[in-house]
């Protein structure tokens, strides 16, 4: 049995890498390299990982690569809203037509489980689950998200014999998340001594996951979940941005350090936090709040700000 991960050299997918490494099974990380130019990790020394620089969307290559009884985690996505906007077309391109692609090979080649990453923007600007089929985006990247659920969905219907489960997070939190984030661009812009940029007032809120509890419900899932599950995972405590802004700068001890700017065309007010089924199932758990863990991640890009200056 091997592990494959698309967007495995991502934020969530390196991390991911590193915890199925103690378990002395081949992996395979499959990553087109879009966010970021530090590929200091691929030079890991482990002769049980094996890299493809690779887009997904090519059904040729997630054919050619994806093996009988692997156990595929589908990481791999453009994830964030700003560039959404931007760029639409290429963001439905790699997270619904990736999807697709990955769903076929897993479909031809026999894979023993796939585990598909979402997100809970794929259910609108709401407080609370109540139908895990009920989905409302509102931006070009959810909306992307929830075209691929569907999608998926339809192979769950289709195809019995097919193993696939759905995580939908809250937003994660970690070191080694790149920069477009609130947290880590936030507090690389604090380090520098530049002013952090609210979006309108400030006042949409977010859930924080710890890295190594999304993680922790990662592995969960390829070990335990049964076939066709969907699992929301979330923190029950939210921030606002301008909470968040005022955390990072009151630790860094800053003065004068928020500035604002017009609002997104549509910033969804809060998302909603569900874990229950994820707790009964598999006794996934919360370890830690936004506030146990920020200064360790704050300090992490203090010691790297060489590197992340020259992106902001």
């Amino acid at each position: 049995m091997r592990y494959v991960v698309t967007g495995g050299s991502g934020f969530v997918g390196s991390h991911l890498v590193k915890a199925l490494e103690k378990r002395d099974k081949d992996i395979i990380v499959v990553d087109k390299i879009s966010n970021h130019n530090n590929l200091d990790q691929f030079n890991n020394p482990n002769p049980k990982i094996k890299y493809y620089f690779a887009d997904i969307s090519d059904p040729f290559i997630t054919e050619k690569i994806i093996k009988k009884d692997d156990i595929v985690f589908h990481l791999a996505a453009q994830s964030h809203v700003d560039v959404s906007f931007v760029n639409p077309l290429e963001t439905t391109k790699s997270n619904v037509l990736g999807t697709q692609s990955i769903l076929n090979a897993c479909l031809k080649n026999e894979s023993k489980k796939l585990v598909v990453m979402s997100t809970d923007e794929v259910y609108g600007s709401v407080d609370e689950v109540k139908n895990h089929n009920l989905l409302d985006p509102t931006n070009p990247y959810s909306a992307s998200k929830a075209a691929a659920d569907m999608i998926v969905n339809s192979y769950k219907h289709m195809y019995e014999d097919m193993n696939i489960v759905t995580l939908r997070s809250n937003n994660i939190t970690g070191p080694g998340q790149f920069i477009r984030n609130i947290i880590p661009r936030f507090s690389c812009l604090g380090i520098l001594g530049k002013k952090m940029t609210i979006h309108g007032t400030g006042e949409s809120r977010r859930r924080y996951l710890w890295i190594d509890d999304v993680v922790n419900a990662l592995l969960l899932i390829a070990d335990n979940a049964k076939r066709n599950k969907i699992y929301n995972i979330g923190h029950n405590k939210s921030y606002s941005n301008i909470e968040v802004a005022q955390m990072i700068g009151e630790y860094l001890k800053l003065s004068d350090y928020i500035s604002y700017k017009d609002d997104r065309v549509f910033n969804d007010s809060i998302y909603p936090c569900d874990f229950s089924a994820i707790q009964k199932d598999l006794n996934w758990k919360i370890t830690k709040d936004l506030e146990d863990v920020l200064p360790e991640i704050i300090e992490w890009y203090r010691d790297r700000i060489k590197i992340f200056e020259p992106l902001l």
